[in-house]
């Protein structure tokens, strides 16, 4: 491969050019969508302390994230950057984790295929800029990954680290499970008692968690319901959801490498090799975490959403990095110039994600900021459910448009407003059905009832009907 010299140079360029993806998508503070603005609700409306019980507005998230981002809102306002830069931190974090990783295993000029992969991966993008903590899940995993190379015995900053994760990222736990699995199955029989004591202690954090928080979540109807597709499927006396099966297994490398064919099979071949790595406990580590998070899920206990599996993707990333490695070396026993066309394919994998038209056009979700912030004088505003939480945030609690006199608004509906009246109901989500079909029969309504004016103003996901009755 090329000379050794110029991998630094290299590195630093990949690290500012994804450092500069991120910046522009965050500086952008593109409109906050229904789950940021109750985050942004919560954060505004509770102490400190009152992140360390069930948040309202069916959300959770870990108390730490909820306390930093209650931080940067008092320091800077509770507007969209502020209120993001916990979810930026966290892409800082995993950045951090995979350079430490890399330190310690030997990958050469391949080291800079998973920093090229968490740059180029759309979900990522997403979520280091959004009031979420599924970031922050990422860069937890990459920094216990890297701890694993680096923290070989057990000891105090093992149990702290442990204990500590699982207040930062919920899906923290499975991740230290995967670590205390290896440090059981693969440490020197004069460690053994070390490791348990440092997961005693993890036991007892998140037994905690549990208790004050967690606990309140299980049977939650809501957020079953809406995760129900997302359960692995088992078989059962009604059958086997086979099709199912096989998406949710397929949205895994997915998630990791691209939605391609190419991405989806080059990721797993390079994942398979490098579970053949000698460095056996940093393996498991790699790769368990998957395994136990699909067992949980068979038994309806944990989505297989693709916002809530980031955290396995520093396994994915390394484990494939080891594994080109691996491949790299038997192709250049026969030619020396073949490890290139390997490097070709990730090429076309990593950029086959296209995310680099977003340093043009920032994501976006929701036109919800015009929605609230753009009303026709005289016009009376009526919200369905969807709308509430970003009215509410844009309304009561941003720091700029809290001051420019946004008319408060109740949820209500078109068939039982006053009469006469000029109103306009505010639709959000759109990408939801019944959102989308209860907005069309309201303005049939209004139209079969003689209104002088139905104008739909038509936003992205989002709606503007006003009405003069």
């Amino acid at each position: 491969m090329l000379k050794h010299r110029f991998k630094t140079p290299a590195l630093y360029c990949l690290i500012g050019a994804g450092l500069l993806l991120w910046t522009i998508n965050w500086w952008y503070a593109r409109p906050v969508f229904i789950d940021e603005a109750n985050v942004a609700r919560n954060l505004f409306d509770r102490s400190f302390g009152g992140f360390f019980r069930p948040l309202d507005h069916q959300q959770y998230a870990p108390p730490f994230f909820m306390v930093a981002g209650k931080l940067f809102g008092e320091l800077f306002g509770y507007g969209e950057r502020a209120l993001r830069l916990p979810a930026m931190l966290g892409g800082i974090m995993t950045l951090a984790g995979l350079l430490l990783a890399l330190r310690k295993l030997e990958t050469g000029w391949w080291g800079l295929l998973p920093v090229a992969l968490l740059f180029a991966n759309p979900t990522v993008l997403r979520y280091v800029g959004e009031m979420k903590p599924y970031a922050l899940d990422l860069g937890v995993a990459s920094l216990l990954l890297a701890a694993v190379l680096n923290w070989r015995a057990p000891s105090w900053k093992w149990a702290l680290a442990g204990a500590l994760a699982v207040w930062l990222s919920l899906p923290s736990v499975f991740m230290l499970a995967a670590v205390g699995i290896g440090a059981l199955a693969l440490s020197e029989r004069g460690e053994l008692k070390g490791w348990v004591l440092c997961i005693i202690s993890w036991l007892i954090s998140f037994a905690l968690l549990y208790v004050l928080i967690l606990k309140a979540h299980l049977g939650n109807g809501y957020l079953n319901n809406f995760h129900q597709a997302y359960f692995f499927p088992l078989p059962s006396a009604n059958g086997f959801a086979a099709d199912r099966a096989v998406i949710l297994l397929l949205s895994l490398p997915k998630l990791a490498f691209g939605f391609t064919a190419l991405a989806m099979v080059g990721g797993m071949l390079g994942t398979i090799f490098g579970l053949q790595h000698e460095k056996r406990r940093f393996v498991v580590t790699a790769i368990l975490p998957v395994l136990i998070v699909l067992a949980v899920s068979a038994s309806g206990r944990y989505s297989l959403i693709g916002r809530l599996l980031l955290f396995t993707l520093p396994g994915w990333w390394l484990l494939a990095t080891l594994g080109t490695v691996h491949v790299a070396g038997l192709l250049a026993e026969q030619k020396k110039w073949l490890p290139y066309l390997l490097g070709l394919l990730w090429l076309m994998i990593v950029g086959g994600t296209n995310v680099v038209r977003h340093y043009a056009s920032p994501l976006s979700f929701s036109d919800s900021r015009k929605l609230v912030t753009g009303l026709e004088p005289g016009y009376k505003p009526v919200l369905h459910s969807g709308a509430q939480p970003a009215y509410d945030y844009y309304r009561r609690i941003h720091p700029f448009w809290s001051t420019q006199g946004i008319p408060a608004a109740e949820v209500g509906d078109i068939r039982e407003v006053a009469r006469p009246g000029q109103y306009v109901f505010l639709y959000s989500v759109l990408t939801s059905k019944s959102t989308v079909q209860r907005k069309e029969k309201d303005i049939d309504w209004a139209r079969t009832q003689g209104a002088k004016r139905v104008e739909e103003q038509r936003m992205f996901r989002a709606s503007a009907v006003y009405v003069d009755f």
